[in-house]
């Protein structure tokens, strides 16, 4: 049993010529309870040398606490929805009711592919937007990685062919490189 992975499943949903992932907030329970007790031991350890540090090393250890639990809190709450119809691809980031949209032309964009998690970054679903690469799906695995590639497959196939497309590539055929 892996300790740090997450419980929840993704939603793919396809209706009039959308198909829209979403990916629920996912972190396992041992994970949030690790950081939380990590907090709680530092809040501990400079509690009790409150009195001999100074004004800026204790303004450092309540900005580090501080934002320990801010971004404690965005990982449980934020909630992607990536939605892909025959001429935009959408990312959006929801948190409690406010979004971050992000927008594609499908016409820009290519080489979909699942990434598999690398030092300073996480597994999930990545696409060419002209130049640059971007993370479309974060903390995507390859099993759910390959749902969603089938489904865009057979819900928007046109869609699926410029997407999952590599134009410099010299190969006839698409190959979605998910044993890597």
């Amino acid at each position: 049993m892996d300790l740090f992975k997450r419980s929840a499943k993704i939603d793919i949903v396809a209706s009039s010529g959308i198909l829209r992932v979403t990916i629920p907030p996912r972190r396992s329970w041992h994970l949030i309870l690790a950081a939380i007790a990590a907090d709680v031991i530092f809040a501990a350890v400079i509690y009790s040398s409150w009195a001999t540090t100074s004004v800026w090393i204790r303004l450092i250890f309540i900005w580090a606490i501080v934002s320990g639990a801010l971004s404690l809190v965005y990982q449980l709450v934020v909630t992607q929805i990536i939605e892909f119809d025959s001429l935009r691809l959408t990312v959006c980031k929801e948190f409690n009711g406010w979004e971050r949209k992000q927008e594609y032309q499908v016409a820009e964009c290519s080489d979909l592919e699942w990434v598999s998690a690398a030092k300073g970054r996480s597994a999930g679903l990545r696409c060419k937007v002209g130049w640059r690469k971007v993370m479309v799906g974060k903390d995507v695995s390859e099993d759910e990685a390959a749902e969603v590639l089938a489904a865009l497959q057979l819900n928007l196939p046109a869609a699926a062919q410029k997407l999952c497309s590599y134009p410099n590539s010299k190969d006839q055929f698409i190959t979605l490189d998910l044993g890597k």
